[in-house]
């Protein structure tokens, strides 16, 4: 297999490959390849989109503390 700079292969325990690694400095326009392909829009920026902000999480916080005293 040709070896090009920035481009790792790597393999699985029986040798096959399994992964493929990136330089995107190198390599730009994989990255425009994966957004193409909305490959980038992983789970976690779903949630992230989804998350409160830490204003929020405060006021929520201070509401439970209150709750509690209250017992």
């Amino acid at each position: 297999m040709t070896r090009i700079a920035g481009i790792q292969i790597e393999k699985d325990s029986k040798g096959q490959p399994a992964y493929a690694r990136f330089n995107l400095k190198k390599h730009p326009e994989v990255l425009e390849l994966l957004n193409k392909v909305d490959a980038l829009d992983d789970e976690f920026e779903k949630e992230w989109k989804r998350g409160i902000t830490g204003d929020q999480l405060r006021d929520a916080l201070h509401k439970r503390i209150d709750n509690w005293n209250k017992k």
